[in-house]
Protein backbone atom coordinates (compact mmCIF):
# COMPACT_ATOMS: atom_id res chain seq x y z
CA UNK A 1 0.00 0.00 0.00
CA UNK A 2 1.49 3.52 -0.99
CA UNK A 3 2.70 5.79 1.57
CA UNK A 4 0.39 8.90 2.03
CA UNK A 5 2.48 11.98 2.69
CA UNK A 6 -0.39 14.46 1.80
CA UNK A 7 -4.39 14.84 2.11
CA UNK A 8 -6.12 17.68 1.56
CA UNK A 9 -9.91 16.78 2.22
CA UNK A 10 -12.72 19.50 1.00
CA UNK A 11 -10.48 22.28 1.85
CA UNK A 12 -12.23 25.99 1.84
CA UNK A 13 -10.52 29.27 2.32
CA UNK A 14 -11.77 32.96 1.98
CA UNK A 15 -10.20 36.14 2.65
CA UNK A 16 -12.89 39.26 3.04
CA UNK A 17 -15.71 37.37 1.25
CA UNK A 18 -13.51 36.29 -1.65
CA UNK A 19 -13.30 32.10 -2.18
CA UNK A 20 -9.83 30.98 -2.85
CA UNK A 21 -9.80 27.43 -2.61
CA UNK A 22 -12.69 25.67 -2.98
CA UNK A 23 -13.72 22.37 -1.70
CA UNK A 24 -10.54 21.64 -2.75
CA UNK A 25 -8.99 17.93 -2.55
CA UNK A 26 -5.68 16.62 -2.95
CA UNK A 27 -3.29 13.61 -2.32
CA UNK A 28 0.27 12.91 -2.48
CA UNK A 29 2.53 10.05 -1.89
CA UNK A 30 5.31 8.95 -1.17
CA UNK A 31 7.99 9.08 -3.56
CA UNK A 32 5.83 10.90 -6.07
CA UNK A 33 6.57 14.11 -8.18
CA UNK A 34 2.72 15.16 -8.75
CA UNK A 35 2.19 17.95 -11.06
CA UNK A 36 -0.23 20.57 -10.76
CA UNK A 37 -1.59 23.01 -13.37
CA UNK A 38 -3.09 26.11 -12.55
CA UNK A 39 -5.81 27.02 -15.05
CA UNK A 40 -6.13 30.15 -14.12
CA UNK A 41 -4.49 31.74 -11.00
CA UNK A 42 -7.42 31.63 -8.55
CA UNK A 43 -5.86 29.51 -4.72
CA UNK A 44 -2.41 29.00 -6.67
CA UNK A 45 -0.70 30.94 -3.61
CA UNK A 46 -3.35 30.52 -1.11
CA UNK A 47 -2.13 26.44 -1.81
CA UNK A 48 1.29 27.08 -1.31
CA UNK A 49 1.23 29.46 1.82
CA UNK A 50 -1.77 26.74 3.26
CA UNK A 51 1.18 23.93 3.03
CA UNK A 52 3.94 25.82 4.67
CA UNK A 53 1.65 27.07 7.37
CA UNK A 54 -1.40 25.97 8.87
CA UNK A 55 -3.43 29.18 9.01
CA UNK A 56 -6.70 29.25 9.85
CA UNK A 57 -9.31 27.46 7.16
CA UNK A 58 -13.15 27.58 6.53
CA UNK A 59 -13.83 24.00 5.87
CA UNK A 60 -11.87 20.33 5.63
CA UNK A 61 -8.85 19.33 6.71
CA UNK A 62 -5.56 18.69 6.24
CA UNK A 63 -2.68 15.83 6.79
CA UNK A 64 0.43 15.57 6.27
CA UNK A 65 2.50 11.95 7.06
CA UNK A 66 -0.90 10.88 8.59
CA UNK A 67 -0.83 13.19 11.17
CA UNK A 68 -4.06 15.65 11.13
CA UNK A 69 -2.32 18.95 11.12
CA UNK A 70 -5.28 21.51 10.40
CA UNK A 71 -9.13 21.49 10.21
CA UNK A 72 -11.84 23.76 10.10
CA UNK A 73 -12.20 23.78 13.96
CA UNK A 74 -9.00 24.45 14.91
CA UNK A 75 -5.97 26.13 13.15
CA UNK A 76 -3.03 26.29 15.36
CA UNK A 77 -0.66 29.06 12.53
CA UNK A 78 2.77 26.20 13.39
CA UNK A 79 4.87 25.64 10.25
CA UNK A 80 5.02 22.61 8.59
CA UNK A 81 8.12 20.92 7.28
CA UNK A 82 7.42 22.20 3.90
CA UNK A 83 9.87 24.06 1.55
CA UNK A 84 9.02 25.77 -1.56
CA UNK A 85 11.64 26.14 -4.61
CA UNK A 86 10.52 29.28 -7.54
CA UNK A 87 11.73 31.66 -9.31
CA UNK A 88 12.77 34.16 -6.20
CA UNK A 89 15.62 32.89 -4.61
CA UNK A 90 15.12 32.68 -0.77
CA UNK A 91 18.88 32.10 -0.55
CA UNK A 92 20.78 35.58 1.09
CA UNK A 93 22.77 36.29 -1.88
CA UNK A 94 25.82 37.53 0.70
CA UNK A 95 26.48 34.98 2.42
CA UNK A 96 28.31 31.57 1.27
CA UNK A 97 26.18 28.10 0.40
CA UNK A 98 27.63 26.49 3.58
CA UNK A 99 26.09 29.27 5.52
CA UNK A 100 22.84 29.40 3.84
CA UNK A 101 22.10 25.71 4.14
CA UNK A 102 23.23 25.15 7.58
CA UNK A 103 23.39 28.66 9.97
CA UNK A 104 20.30 30.10 8.31
CA UNK A 105 18.35 26.87 9.15
CA UNK A 106 15.83 26.55 11.38
CA UNK A 107 16.77 24.00 14.68
CA UNK A 108 20.68 25.00 13.92
CA UNK A 109 22.22 25.49 17.36
CA UNK A 110 25.82 25.45 16.96
CA UNK A 111 27.54 28.18 18.73
CA UNK A 112 31.26 27.48 17.51
CA UNK A 113 30.76 26.59 13.54
CA UNK A 114 33.22 24.18 11.93
CA UNK A 115 33.25 25.21 8.72
CA UNK A 116 35.67 22.54 7.63
CA UNK A 117 32.82 19.79 9.09
CA UNK A 118 29.78 22.09 7.34
CA UNK A 119 32.01 22.33 4.00
CA UNK A 120 32.19 18.11 3.95
CA UNK A 121 28.22 18.04 4.57
CA UNK A 122 27.76 20.29 1.55
CA UNK A 123 30.36 18.44 -0.74
CA UNK A 124 28.38 14.89 0.36
CA UNK A 125 25.51 16.40 -0.92
CA UNK A 126 26.29 17.78 -4.03
CA UNK A 127 28.67 14.53 -4.96
CA UNK A 128 25.20 12.72 -5.14
CA UNK A 129 23.80 15.05 -7.74
CA UNK A 130 26.83 15.12 -9.73
CA UNK A 131 26.92 19.12 -9.26
CA UNK A 132 30.54 21.13 -8.73
CA UNK A 133 29.93 24.38 -6.15
CA UNK A 134 32.28 25.29 -3.91
CA UNK A 135 30.67 25.18 -0.73
CA UNK A 136 32.48 28.67 0.47
CA UNK A 137 31.30 30.39 -3.17
CA UNK A 138 28.76 33.98 -2.33
CA UNK A 139 25.66 32.18 -3.65
CA UNK A 140 25.33 35.62 -5.58
CA UNK A 141 27.87 34.18 -7.88
CA UNK A 142 26.12 31.22 -9.11
CA UNK A 143 23.21 30.85 -12.00
CA UNK A 144 20.07 30.12 -11.61
CA UNK A 145 20.63 26.60 -11.73
CA UNK A 146 22.96 26.09 -8.94
CA UNK A 147 20.87 28.29 -6.83
CA UNK A 148 18.14 25.64 -7.08
CA UNK A 149 20.11 23.46 -6.48
CA UNK A 150 21.55 25.07 -3.63
CA UNK A 151 17.79 25.24 -2.32
CA UNK A 152 17.38 21.32 -2.92
CA UNK A 153 20.38 20.46 -0.54
CA UNK A 154 19.15 22.73 2.06
CA UNK A 155 15.33 20.89 2.01
CA UNK A 156 16.24 18.00 1.87
CA UNK A 157 19.11 18.33 4.95
CA UNK A 158 16.13 20.02 6.75
CA UNK A 159 14.06 17.26 6.51
CA UNK A 160 11.34 18.24 4.68
CA UNK A 161 8.21 16.41 3.85
CA UNK A 162 7.07 17.38 0.88
CA UNK A 163 9.05 20.12 -1.57
CA UNK A 164 7.44 22.24 -4.08
CA UNK A 165 9.01 23.20 -6.91
CA UNK A 166 7.25 26.60 -8.28
CA UNK A 167 7.29 28.16 -11.58
CA UNK A 168 10.77 27.64 -11.95
CA UNK A 169 10.56 26.73 -16.04
CA UNK A 170 11.17 30.79 -15.92
CA UNK A 171 14.38 31.10 -15.21
CA UNK A 172 15.83 27.76 -16.03
CA UNK A 173 17.52 27.31 -19.52
CA UNK A 174 16.20 24.17 -21.57
CA UNK A 175 19.36 22.64 -20.68
CA UNK A 176 19.37 23.12 -16.67
CA UNK A 177 15.91 22.37 -16.45
CA UNK A 178 16.19 18.88 -17.55
CA UNK A 179 19.37 18.27 -15.36
CA UNK A 180 16.99 19.94 -12.92
CA UNK A 181 14.23 17.10 -13.65
CA UNK A 182 17.20 14.07 -13.50
CA UNK A 183 17.84 15.29 -9.68
CA UNK A 184 13.96 15.30 -9.11
CA UNK A 185 13.59 12.03 -10.22
CA UNK A 186 16.41 10.72 -8.52
CA UNK A 187 15.23 12.05 -5.35
CA UNK A 188 11.57 10.88 -5.67
CA UNK A 189 12.98 7.40 -6.28
CA UNK A 190 14.57 7.87 -2.69
CA UNK A 191 11.33 8.76 -1.29
CA UNK A 192 11.46 12.11 -1.27
CA UNK A 193 7.68 13.54 -2.61
CA UNK A 194 7.71 16.72 -4.59
CA UNK A 195 4.60 19.28 -5.92
CA UNK A 196 5.52 20.72 -9.42
CA UNK A 197 3.68 23.88 -10.02
CA UNK A 198 3.92 24.62 -14.02
CA UNK A 199 1.83 26.81 -16.10
CA UNK A 200 2.54 24.86 -18.88
CA UNK A 201 1.42 20.99 -19.50
CA UNK A 202 4.47 20.07 -21.54
CA UNK A 203 6.52 21.09 -18.98
CA UNK A 204 4.56 19.41 -16.21
CA UNK A 205 3.85 16.49 -17.98
CA UNK A 206 7.56 15.83 -18.46
CA UNK A 207 8.45 15.14 -14.92
CA UNK A 208 5.41 14.31 -12.98
CA UNK A 209 4.02 10.61 -12.03
CA UNK A 210 0.38 12.40 -12.05
CA UNK A 211 -0.59 16.17 -12.89
CA UNK A 212 -4.09 17.82 -10.87
CA UNK A 213 -5.99 20.04 -12.98
CA UNK A 214 -6.92 23.50 -10.97
CA UNK A 215 -9.42 26.13 -11.30
CA UNK A 216 -11.19 28.27 -9.59
CA UNK A 217 -9.51 27.49 -6.90
CA UNK A 218 -10.50 23.73 -6.94
CA UNK A 219 -8.96 20.21 -8.41
CA UNK A 220 -10.80 19.57 -11.16
CA UNK A 221 -9.25 16.77 -12.73
CA UNK A 222 -6.30 14.20 -11.69
CA UNK A 223 -4.36 12.92 -14.81
CA UNK A 224 -2.80 9.84 -14.22
CA UNK A 225 0.47 8.89 -16.86
CA UNK A 226 -1.91 7.20 -19.30
CA UNK A 227 -3.86 10.39 -19.46
CA UNK A 228 -1.03 13.05 -19.54
CA UNK A 229 -1.43 13.69 -23.49
CA UNK A 230 -1.81 17.16 -24.88
CA UNK A 231 -4.80 16.38 -26.89
CA UNK A 232 -6.66 14.84 -24.03
CA UNK A 233 -6.35 18.49 -22.06
CA UNK A 234 -7.65 20.19 -25.02
CA UNK A 235 -10.89 19.91 -22.85
CA UNK A 236 -9.64 21.85 -20.10
CA UNK A 237 -7.93 24.68 -22.32
CA UNK A 238 -8.71 27.11 -24.13
CA UNK A 239 -7.30 27.69 -27.61
CA UNK A 240 -4.72 30.17 -28.38
CA UNK A 241 -5.54 31.07 -32.04
CA UNK A 242 -6.10 34.76 -33.75
CA UNK A 243 -9.92 35.29 -33.13
CA UNK A 244 -9.64 38.21 -35.48
CA UNK A 245 -8.65 38.99 -39.01
CA UNK A 246 -5.33 37.28 -40.22
CA UNK A 247 -2.24 39.48 -39.74
CA UNK A 248 -0.77 40.19 -43.06
CA UNK A 249 2.10 38.39 -43.92
CA UNK A 250 5.33 40.43 -43.28
CA UNK A 251 7.16 42.71 -46.02
CA UNK A 252 10.09 40.27 -46.02
CA UNK A 253 12.29 44.08 -45.94
CA UNK A 254 15.04 43.50 -43.91
CA UNK A 255 15.07 45.45 -40.93
CA UNK A 256 17.95 44.48 -38.23
CA UNK A 257 20.79 42.07 -38.93
CA UNK A 258 23.32 40.26 -37.01
CA UNK A 259 26.63 39.65 -39.04
CA UNK A 260 29.04 37.52 -37.10
CA UNK A 261 28.45 39.14 -33.77
CA UNK A 262 30.86 38.63 -31.02
CA UNK A 263 30.24 39.52 -27.35
CA UNK A 264 31.17 37.53 -24.08
CA UNK A 265 28.10 35.16 -24.29
CA UNK A 266 27.67 35.54 -28.15
CA UNK A 267 29.66 33.69 -30.33
CA UNK A 268 29.69 34.98 -34.21
CA UNK A 269 25.73 35.00 -33.74
CA UNK A 270 24.33 35.76 -37.22
CA UNK A 271 20.74 36.22 -37.81
CA UNK A 272 17.93 38.86 -40.54
CA UNK A 273 14.59 39.91 -39.04
CA UNK A 274 12.54 40.72 -41.82
CA UNK A 275 10.23 43.84 -40.83
CA UNK A 276 6.82 43.11 -39.54
CA UNK A 277 7.61 39.60 -38.63
CA UNK A 278 7.77 37.88 -35.22
CA UNK A 279 10.64 36.19 -34.52
CA UNK A 280 11.27 34.06 -31.11
CA UNK A 281 15.07 33.50 -30.46
CA UNK A 282 15.08 30.85 -28.18
CA UNK A 283 18.02 30.28 -26.09
CA UNK A 284 18.88 26.67 -24.52
CA UNK A 285 21.34 27.87 -22.60
CA UNK A 286 20.03 31.10 -21.61
CA UNK A 287 22.84 33.15 -21.87
CA UNK A 288 22.66 36.20 -24.33
CA UNK A 289 19.59 37.70 -23.47
CA UNK A 290 21.44 40.71 -21.40
CA UNK A 291 23.87 40.68 -24.07
CA UNK A 292 21.38 41.34 -27.06
CA UNK A 293 19.69 43.85 -25.14
CA UNK A 294 22.30 45.82 -23.92
CA UNK A 295 23.94 46.14 -27.37
CA UNK A 296 20.41 47.18 -28.99
CA UNK A 297 20.52 49.80 -26.33
CA UNK A 298 23.87 50.97 -26.31
CA UNK A 299 25.51 49.73 -23.36
CA UNK A 300 27.59 47.42 -25.08
CA UNK A 301 29.27 47.49 -28.17
CA UNK A 302 29.92 43.93 -30.53
CA UNK A 303 33.73 42.69 -29.72
CA UNK A 304 33.60 42.19 -33.31
CA UNK A 305 30.99 41.53 -36.26
CA UNK A 306 28.84 43.84 -37.28
CA UNK A 307 24.89 45.10 -36.71
CA UNK A 308 22.85 46.60 -39.18
CA UNK A 309 19.66 48.46 -39.03
CA UNK A 310 17.27 49.68 -41.70
CA UNK A 311 20.32 48.70 -44.06
CA UNK A 312 22.82 50.99 -41.81
CA UNK A 313 25.43 50.41 -39.50
CA UNK A 314 23.78 50.35 -36.44
CA UNK A 315 26.74 52.36 -34.62
CA UNK A 316 27.04 53.60 -30.91
CA UNK A 317 25.08 56.91 -31.62
CA UNK A 318 21.97 55.40 -32.64
CA UNK A 319 22.00 52.77 -30.09
CA UNK A 320 22.70 55.46 -27.18
CA UNK A 321 19.26 56.53 -28.65
CA UNK A 322 17.76 53.37 -29.47
CA UNK A 323 13.72 54.06 -28.30
CA UNK A 324 14.32 57.50 -30.23
CA UNK A 325 15.35 55.78 -33.08
CA UNK A 326 12.51 53.36 -33.54
CA UNK A 327 13.63 50.20 -30.76
CA UNK A 328 11.67 49.44 -27.43
CA UNK A 329 11.77 46.67 -25.47
CA UNK A 330 8.59 44.94 -23.33
CA UNK A 331 10.91 43.59 -20.04
CA UNK A 332 10.30 40.02 -18.06
CA UNK A 333 7.19 41.29 -15.42
CA UNK A 334 6.28 44.31 -17.49
CA UNK A 335 3.69 45.33 -14.89
CA UNK A 336 6.00 45.59 -12.42
CA UNK A 337 8.82 47.16 -14.12
CA UNK A 338 7.01 49.10 -16.65
CA UNK A 339 4.47 51.24 -15.32
CA UNK A 340 4.01 54.16 -13.25
CA UNK A 341 1.56 53.86 -10.51
CA UNK A 342 1.77 57.58 -9.58
CA UNK A 343 0.55 58.41 -12.88
CA UNK A 344 -3.16 57.64 -14.00
CA UNK A 345 -3.88 55.17 -17.14
CA UNK A 346 -3.68 58.39 -20.19
CA UNK A 347 -0.44 59.35 -18.86
CA UNK A 348 1.16 56.05 -18.46
CA UNK A 349 -0.46 55.41 -21.98
CA UNK A 350 1.27 58.34 -23.77
CA UNK A 351 4.00 58.32 -21.74
CA UNK A 352 6.54 57.50 -24.46
CA UNK A 353 4.62 59.46 -27.33
CA UNK A 354 5.38 62.67 -24.75
CA UNK A 355 8.96 62.50 -24.98
CA UNK A 356 8.91 63.13 -28.61
CA UNK A 357 6.06 65.74 -29.03
CA UNK A 358 6.69 68.89 -30.57
CA UNK A 359 6.54 71.33 -27.43
CA UNK A 360 4.12 73.60 -29.29
CA UNK A 361 1.18 70.79 -29.10
CA UNK A 362 -0.98 71.45 -26.64
CA UNK A 363 -1.12 68.14 -24.56
CA UNK A 364 -4.43 68.19 -23.15
CA UNK A 365 -5.50 68.68 -26.84
CA UNK A 366 -3.34 65.86 -27.46
CA UNK A 367 -4.82 63.65 -24.33
CA UNK A 368 -8.08 64.22 -25.71
CA UNK A 369 -7.66 62.55 -29.32
CA UNK A 370 -5.73 59.80 -27.37
CA UNK A 371 -8.84 58.73 -25.57
CA UNK A 372 -10.64 59.29 -28.64
CA UNK A 373 -8.81 56.78 -30.69
CA UNK A 374 -8.16 54.05 -28.00
CA UNK A 375 -11.23 54.19 -25.59
CA UNK A 376 -13.05 51.82 -27.80
CA UNK A 377 -10.05 49.25 -27.62
CA UNK A 378 -9.74 49.79 -24.02
CA UNK A 379 -13.09 50.62 -22.55
CA UNK A 380 -13.35 52.43 -19.39
CA UNK A 381 -10.16 51.72 -17.95
CA UNK A 382 -8.74 54.46 -20.02
CA UNK A 383 -10.15 56.76 -17.49
CA UNK A 384 -8.72 55.12 -14.29
CA UNK A 385 -7.15 57.57 -11.93
CA UNK A 386 -5.68 54.67 -9.62
CA UNK A 387 -4.31 51.70 -11.13
CA UNK A 388 -3.55 49.47 -8.16
CA UNK A 389 -6.85 48.27 -8.18
CA UNK A 390 -6.82 47.10 -11.86
CA UNK A 391 -7.21 43.59 -13.75
CA UNK A 392 -3.81 42.16 -14.87
CA UNK A 393 -4.94 41.81 -18.29
CA UNK A 394 -6.03 45.93 -17.95
CA UNK A 395 -2.13 46.40 -16.63
CA UNK A 396 -0.92 44.38 -19.66
CA UNK A 397 -3.16 46.23 -22.08
CA UNK A 398 -1.48 49.56 -20.52
CA UNK A 399 1.95 48.02 -20.98
CA UNK A 400 1.28 46.73 -24.71
CA UNK A 401 -0.64 50.24 -26.20
CA UNK A 402 1.79 52.21 -24.75
CA UNK A 403 4.27 51.03 -27.25
CA UNK A 404 1.37 50.59 -30.04
CA UNK A 405 0.62 54.30 -29.68
CA UNK A 406 4.62 54.71 -29.53
CA UNK A 407 4.97 52.81 -32.86
CA UNK A 408 8.18 51.92 -32.81
CA UNK A 409 10.09 49.86 -35.95
CA UNK A 410 10.75 46.48 -33.70
CA UNK A 411 10.17 45.75 -30.03
CA UNK A 412 12.02 43.32 -27.82
CA UNK A 413 9.82 41.18 -25.69
CA UNK A 414 11.54 39.43 -23.03
CA UNK A 415 9.92 36.20 -21.51
CA UNK A 416 6.24 37.66 -22.47
CA UNK A 417 4.15 35.05 -20.91
CA UNK A 418 6.23 34.35 -17.61
CA UNK A 419 4.34 33.85 -14.84
CA UNK A 420 0.82 34.41 -16.24
CA UNK A 421 -1.81 31.37 -15.99
CA UNK A 422 -3.81 29.97 -18.88
CA UNK A 423 -6.14 33.11 -20.06
CA UNK A 424 -3.40 36.04 -19.04
CA UNK A 425 -1.02 34.24 -21.34
CA UNK A 426 -4.03 34.14 -24.23
CA UNK A 427 -4.42 37.78 -23.54
CA UNK A 428 -1.09 38.74 -23.76
CA UNK A 429 -0.83 36.58 -27.12
CA UNK A 430 -3.67 38.62 -28.73
CA UNK A 431 -1.92 42.28 -27.41
CA UNK A 432 1.14 40.35 -29.57
CA UNK A 433 -0.81 40.31 -32.30
CA UNK A 434 -2.38 43.52 -32.34
CA UNK A 435 1.10 45.15 -32.17
CA UNK A 436 1.99 43.28 -35.70
CA UNK A 437 -1.42 44.28 -37.29
CA UNK A 438 0.33 48.01 -36.78
CA UNK A 439 3.02 46.58 -38.54
CA UNK A 440 5.58 46.50 -35.79
CA UNK A 441 8.11 43.68 -35.65
CA UNK A 442 8.31 41.55 -32.83
CA UNK A 443 11.17 39.39 -31.79
CA UNK A 444 10.37 37.31 -28.42
CA UNK A 445 13.69 36.44 -25.98
CA UNK A 446 12.19 33.21 -24.57
CA UNK A 447 14.13 30.59 -22.60
CA UNK A 448 11.22 28.39 -23.23
CA UNK A 449 8.80 28.66 -26.42
CA UNK A 450 5.65 27.20 -24.92
CA UNK A 451 3.37 29.92 -26.19
CA UNK A 452 5.58 31.99 -27.95
CA UNK A 453 5.14 29.74 -31.31
CA UNK A 454 1.11 30.40 -31.64
CA UNK A 455 2.23 34.00 -32.41
CA UNK A 456 5.36 33.39 -34.14
CA UNK A 457 6.07 33.74 -37.78
CA UNK A 458 9.60 31.80 -37.22
CA UNK A 459 11.91 30.15 -34.52
CA UNK A 460 15.73 30.50 -34.07
CA UNK A 461 17.02 27.95 -31.82
CA UNK A 462 20.51 29.56 -30.00
CA UNK A 463 23.11 26.81 -28.48
CA UNK A 464 26.17 28.52 -26.63
CA UNK A 465 25.80 32.01 -28.67
CA UNK A 466 25.41 30.98 -31.87
CA UNK A 467 22.10 30.10 -34.20
CA UNK A 468 22.42 26.54 -34.60
CA UNK A 469 18.65 25.86 -36.20
CA UNK A 470 15.64 28.20 -37.61
CA UNK A 471 12.28 26.75 -38.42
CA UNK A 472 9.29 28.60 -40.48
CA UNK A 473 5.83 28.53 -39.28
CA UNK A 474 4.76 25.29 -40.89
CA UNK A 475 7.36 23.36 -39.40
CA UNK A 476 6.43 24.04 -35.65
CA UNK A 477 4.74 21.09 -35.27
CA UNK A 478 7.61 19.35 -35.74
CA UNK A 479 10.02 20.99 -32.76
CA UNK A 480 7.61 20.26 -29.17
CA UNK A 481 10.41 17.91 -28.61
CA UNK A 482 12.88 21.08 -27.63
CA UNK A 483 10.60 23.04 -25.40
Amino acid sequence: MREEILRMENVTTDYDGVIYLDNLNLQIYKGEIMGLIPINKQGKSELVQLLCQNSPINYGRIYLNNELVNYYEHSTNSMNRVYVISQYSKLIQDLTVSDNIFVLRRGFKKYVINSKVLRGQVNQHLKEMDVTIDPDELVANLNSFEQCVIELVKAIITGANLIIISDITNILSVVDLSKLYHLLRSYSEKGYSFLFIGNHHEEVFAISDRVALMKDGAIIKILDEQEMKSDLIKTYTISFADGKQKVEAYSGQGILEFEKVCTNHLNKMSFSIKKGECVVLFDTNNTIYNDLLELVNGEQLPQSGMILYNNHEYTEKISKKSLENGIAVIVENATQKMIFYNLDYVDNLYFLVDKKLDKNILKVKFKKSIIKEYEGILGDEIYAKELTGLELTSLYNLVYYRIHLYNPNIVFCVQPFSGADMYLRKHIADLIRELKRKGITVVILAVNISDTLTVADRLMVIEQGTVVREYLKEEFESIHVIS
